[in-house]
């Protein structure tokens, strides 16, 4: 069984332990820090973007520089994957974090080349669907969440990432909890590459139901899904209706997201949160932070 990324730091090793009860007084506390933002109509079309622009293929960022593994010779893309593999955990991106501008943004300040490169490896995810999180991000999207789908295979990636990468990428995820998938079959564009365990962010808050049932992101492709799949705009529009008003639609959610996250929290909390679906615990195992904060107490 591949190992755990090797995460120590203290601040994070004990948001990771949270239990529901402190982790939702945690997400009340940071929405009410956020305070008052300004909106403005570029938010929402920046919200409907989710889960924002990605190759259909397999790729390469070397700091800001995007290059196809389809553009190498066989080769080549053999030698560059070989070495972007070795001592790297992988990590499924079935959200914003396979796009080349979110990782950019997030291990552009590294000083490493190594931290700014990741292998990403396009594939689908089988059994398994993109849906969207019971909970809309600060940034006004509803943005992914796994849920179990038997039959279906989702376009999802493998990232292939170093230590400081994973921290990194934990840090930027407090809506989920990193985890390892547990049997998942994922099935690479790359034939001849094998990965023998796969890491993931699972949503705190589960996946989004309406009408008793998880909904798709229509935005990432899938075969076999059984779910019904809804645009970021359908999306907000439903959350909207049931954490804003009857006949609120996306705009208003996402400028009250600005304007009063701390509001929409308490709203979708009372409205949103109770009919989610977590991902079944004999999908995934939890990272065991609460045994390495004693580990590393003494």
């Amino acid at each position: 069984m591949r190992e755990w990324p090797p995460i120590t730091e203290p601040a994070l090793l004990e948001r990771l332990a949270f239990d529901r009860e402190r982790y939702v007084a945690f997400v009340h506390e940071l929405a009410r820090a956020l305070g008052r933002r300004a909106y403005a109509p570029a938010l929402l079309e920046r919200a409907l973007g989710y889960p924002w622009e990605r190759p259909a293929r397999s790729y390469v960022l070397h700091g800001s520089d995007v290059a196809l593994l389809d553009d190498l010779t066989p080769a080549e893309r053999r030698s560059t994957v070989e070495a972007l593999a070795a001592d790297r955990h992988p990590v499924v991106a079935f959200g914003s974090n396979a796009s080349p501008a979110t990782l950019r943004a997030k291990f552009a300040h590294f000083a490493a080349a190594a931290d700014r490169t990741v292998l990403v490896l396009a594939g689908a995810l089988h059994d398994l669907d993109v849906g969207a999180s019971a909970s809309p991000s600060i940034y006004g999207a509803m943005p992914a969440a796994l849920f179990a789908s038997p039959g279906t295979a989702v376009r999802a990636a493998v990232l292939w990432l170093t230590a400081d990468q994973v921290t990194q990428l934990t840090w930027s995820e407090p809506s989920y909890r990193l985890g390892r998938l547990d049997g998942a079959h994922f099935e690479m564009d790359e034939a001849d590459v094998e990965v023998d365990g796969l890491f993931a962010y699972v949503s705190r808050f589960g996946a989004l139901c309406l009408a008793g049932a998880p909904v798709a992101l229509a935005a990432i492709p899938a075969t076999g899904r059984n779910a019904r799949a809804l645009t970021q705009r359908e999306l907000l529009d439903a959350v909207a209706s049931m954490a804003v008003a009857p006949d609120a639609q996306a705009e208003d959610l996402v400028r009250a997201i600005f304007e009063d996250m701390a509001g929409v929290l308490a709203s979708v909390a009372a409205t949103v949160w109770p009919s989610a679906r977590p991902l079944p615990g004999q999908l995934w195992t939890p990272f065991p932070a609460s045994s390495r904060r004693v580990a590393g107490a003494g």
